[in-house]
């Protein structure tokens, strides 16, 4: 599946005027492609996320799925292609809203017009892909879960449907740090499938360099950096310059930098952090 915007403009419509979010945003998303959407408060990151899924209509522009035009999700009846993109919102736990596990994990497959047994069958994979047993937790209330188990329900809810392009706003906010881990390691076995893509919105530079393969780079509405993340990272001035931290491993390396150690700017793990100074101090 391949999403195309072209030449996308967003304004709000706030008190009879127009609020002005995105402007000439240029966009295209593919099979196997993983990409961040980030930048600072305010950049219109969320905003992009959800005229990717086609939850928002650009005010001007070209939103589309495999190369046809098509009009956003509320103006279809019966089965859509936006169907084929799932999108789960910041605290997407927040969305809960069915008397047991296994109701909300079925509400979205059901609406497909599946048989029930098809349904049972997505609800209780897309349940065991996040780690929960159906048989121990279907039966239960998500509201009696923890606010980990509750976002990978959440979470269930959206796989059941079986998306080719998952979008993900703020997907480990509010979660401690094995929690985080467990949301990120989810979202990276779905990236692994050669025909599925993934679009996470995140301001979190680290998690940005552990996930992603492109990055994009938001500041007022406009596209300001895209490129790989050891692309973006090397441009550690660029990114403060709009808003963003660098990840805590690369601010470390370009103050070695600036104090003389030769060694790269861009790594995105430990490892390599490691493998460079020691190859310095060796030297």
């Amino acid at each position: 599946m391949e999403i195309s915007l072209q030449g996308v403009d967003f304004a709000y419509q706030v008190a009879g005027r127009q609020l002005p979010v995105l402007y000439n945003i240029n966009l295209k998303i593919s099979a196997g492609d993983f990409l961040a959407l980030t930048g600072a408060g305010g950049s219109g990151k969320s905003t992009l996320a959800q005229i990717i899924a086609g939850l928002l209509e650009p005010t001007a522009g070209k939103v589309s799925l495999d190369g046809r035009v098509l009009p956003g999700r509320g103006r279809f009846r019966g089965p859509s292609p936006w169907s084929r993109i799932g999108m789960a919102f910041q605290m997407p736990e927040q969305q809960l809203f069915a008397e047991t596990v296994m109701e909300d994990v079925s509400f979205g497959p059901r609406n497909m017009g599946l048989s029930p047994d098809r349904v049972k069958a997505r609800a209780y994979k897309a349940l065991e892909a996040v780690g929960l047993d159906p048989e121990t937790i279907g039966d239960r209330s998500p509201f009696t879960l923890s606010g980990g188990q509750r976002r990978r329900v959440a979470l269930a809810g959206i796989l059941a449907m079986e998306p080719e392009v998952l979008i993900l706003d703020e997907p480990t906010a509010g979660l401690d740090p094995a929690g985080q881990e467990l949301v990120l390691d989810l979202i990276r076995d779905f990236a692994r499938r050669r025909d599925r893509a993934v679009v996470v919105v995140s301001h979190n530079m680290a998690e940005v360099a552990a996930i992603a393969n492109q990055v994009l780079v938001l500041h007022q509405g406009r596209i300001a950096l895209r490129g790989t993340p050891r692309d973006i990272f090397r441009q550690e001035e660029a990114l403060r310059a709009y808003g963003l931290l660098p990840p805590p491993l690369t601010q470390l390396m370009h103050s070695l930098k600036q104090r003389g150690a030769p060694v790269p700017t861009d790594v995105l793990t430990l490892e390599e952090a490691q493998e460079a100074i020691l190859h310095w101090l060796k030297g």
